[in-house]
């Protein structure tokens, strides 16, 4: 994958006339073609085409990378906590990050439909929007809470987005946010209220942050 976007970035320079640039330059716009991540989006059971090219979009504009839908695969039953009748997120990440399928990519965000959970201080079990370590490699989203009080398949889709871009920015090594009340970053607390209140934007601070 990675060599394959070197060599069509090699290629475009190559093909440019000369508009004078150095050749330090030109090795300076190679690196950073270079340095596009490579993100793999996994629909995890998940058969929504409209939200996954939507997902392709935003995040490639959002982070400046280059997003992959990739095949369907079925919820990991390794991930099934079944006191709860639902999937661990932190084991779904595990697995995505270990498996030798997204090897080549970056970063993996899957997206499912079912409901997802985690330990969180006192509950061994919280169900949660979306999960992703800071730093780290893959991050998991679900849209079976941010259906709560959703005005349409618009709202839905605002709601899914900003959980999206939030999960892979603490892959990409930004915390939770406390400058900016507006900032993508925030602390959404599980709550769809919260990522309503946010916008799609970073702040200052978050943005440098970007790893």
């Amino acid at each position: 994958m990675k060599t394959s976007v070197l060599f069509l970035c090699l290629l475009l320079l190559l093909s440019r006339p000369d508009e004078g640039n150095s050749a330090a330059t030109a090795a300076k716009q190679s690196l950073n073609c270079a340095q596009i991540p490579q993100i793999a989006l996994v629909p995890m059971g998940f058969t929504d085409a409209a939200m996954l090219h939507l997902l392709q979009t935003e995040i490639s504009d959002f982070y400046n990378a280059s997003v992959t839908i990739t095949a369907k695969v079925e919820m990991p039953a390794a991930a099934w906590y079944a006191p709860r009748s639902r999937y661990r997120a932190d084991t779904i990440i595990a697995i995505l990050a270990r498996s030798k399928q997204y090897a080549a990519y970056d970063k993996v965000i899957a997206i499912t439909g079912k409901d997802i959970s985690t330990t969180k201080g006192q509950y061994p079990d919280w169900g949660i929007l979306g999960l992703g370590f800071c730093p780290g490699k893959s991050c998991v989203v679900s849209t079976r809470r941010l259906k709560k009080s959703a005005t349409g398949a618009q709202h839905l889709q605002e709601r899914t987005v900003k959980v999206a871009l939030h999960e892979l920015g603490h892959t990409f090594g930004i915390p939770h946010c406390a400058n900016s009340s507006k900032c993508l970053m925030r602390d959404a607390e599980g709550t769809v209220k919260s990522v309503d209140a946010e916008e799609k934007y970073l702040c200052p601070r978050c943005r440098g942050m970007v790893k």
